[in-house]
């Protein structure tokens, strides 16, 4: 069921954010701390940070107050984008706040003085380009449920608009894993991004009957978590690499835990290499979450999508053009695949295409 919140107009956001700029005889928070909020406090003379969940009392000179010691009549920006953001305003106006409006509206509103989240910049250049190769991936999309969550997405990324997005929970304890999947006995599940070992360990679960599992996870401190967790899964091989379309040494930013990825600043090296060379078995399962490497490591597996005709389910979050380059990618090398679309947060993150074999 859609949750009711108040969602802005560009009107009504334009004026919010001119009040909150101005307006100094009302109390003004925002809530959250991370990168917006800090975008905040540099251009407005805020009275304070609202966090339930932090131990620190003052941020950027500022205090940092619990949301039950925040006056009502109080102005708030709410800056939760990522995984949560229509909980967050729920939570603001449960607490009998009303001056509420979301980070999302108000970069718009602010005319360039904020920076809008880069999800949301990035979508709206990428579709200004390829607008085309989006349509014909929600033409291709085969349920009606795909083509309601890629049109509420496509929404919020092009919009900045969360109104389509509050029918979505947080359902991470069921992502990768949908019933048309359907999972038999003899699975060889590839698990790209393995971090801690959860979705392995979930699968395991669901199904029992599997005939092994590949785990890839390229850092040695997640990598010796996961096999802690899972040491009393049997038929599971660990490999300490991640997954891409050839042998490389790469930097690796390990510091942003399960969002740790591949990039050229990255103050740490990992291993990579690719599924074809790596596991000679057949395949029947590929999940990738890759933190935007999910075409590369397709790309490294390319004779086991050829040869296997396996079940996929890539992340298509990190990066717009995956949207439409990853499908283009696998739809090239065989056609016979269904396509379907699920989302499992209230934001941007962890949007996931399934390829079933047809």
């Amino acid at each position: 069921m859609p949750r009711a919140i108040k969602t802005m107009t560009p009107d009504s956001a334009t004026e919010f954010f001119q009040r909150f700029m101005g307006d100094e005889k009302v109390k003004r928070y925002v809530f959250g701390i991370n990168e917006y909020s800090e975008n905040l406090a540099k251009i407005v003379d805020i009275d304070g940070f609202i966090d339930d969940y932090t131990q620190a009392s003052i941020w950027m000179g500022k205090p940092v107050f619990k949301l039950t010691s925040v006056e009502p009549d109080s102005l708030v920006i709410s800056c939760v984008t990522a995984s949560f953001p229509i909980s967050a305003l729920c939570n603001l106006e449960k607490a009998g706040i009303q001056q509420v409006a979301d980070y999302f509206s108000i970069a718009d509103a602010s005319n360039g003085q904020l920076p809008q989240v880069r999800a949301i910049i990035e979508t709206r250049d990428d579709y200004r380009q390829h607008s085309e190769e989006y349509a014909q991936v929600r033409q291709r999309l085969c349920d009606d449920t795909s083509r309601d969550i890629f049109d509420r997405l496509m929404d919020f990324r092009l919009n900045a608009n969360l109104r389509p997005m509050t029918v979505f929970d947080y359902a991470a304890d069921r992502q990768y894993f949908e019933p048309f999947l359907e999972l038999h006995s003899e699975e060889v599940f590839v698990d790209g991004g393995g971090f801690d070992g959860y979705t392995s360990g979930d699968f395991a679960v669901r199904c029992p009957d599997y005939r092994a599992i590949h785990l890839f996870e390229p850092s040695d401190k997640m990598l010796a978590v996961a096999q802690s967790k899972l040491s009393d899964i049997p038929r599971i091989t660990f490999h300490p690499i991640g997954l891409y379309d050839r042998a490389a040494t790469l930097n690796f930013d390990a510091d942003d835990g399960s969002a740790s990825r591949i990039t050229k600043t990255g103050t740490q090296t990992i291993r990579v290499d690719c599924l074809d060379d790596t596991v000679s078995d057949a395949v029947s399962f590929i999940k990738l979450d890759l933190e935007g490497a999910e075409l590369p490591a397709l790309q490294g597996a390319r004779k086991h999508i050829l040869a296997d005709h396996p079940k996929l389910a890539v992340a298509i979050y990190h990066q717009p053009e995956d949207f439409w380059q990853i499908p283009k990618y696998i739809l090239g090398l065989r056609d016979d695949y269904k396509l379907y679309l699920r989302h499992y947060t209230e934001g941007w993150t962890e949007t996931v295409m399934f390829f079933i074999p047809t």
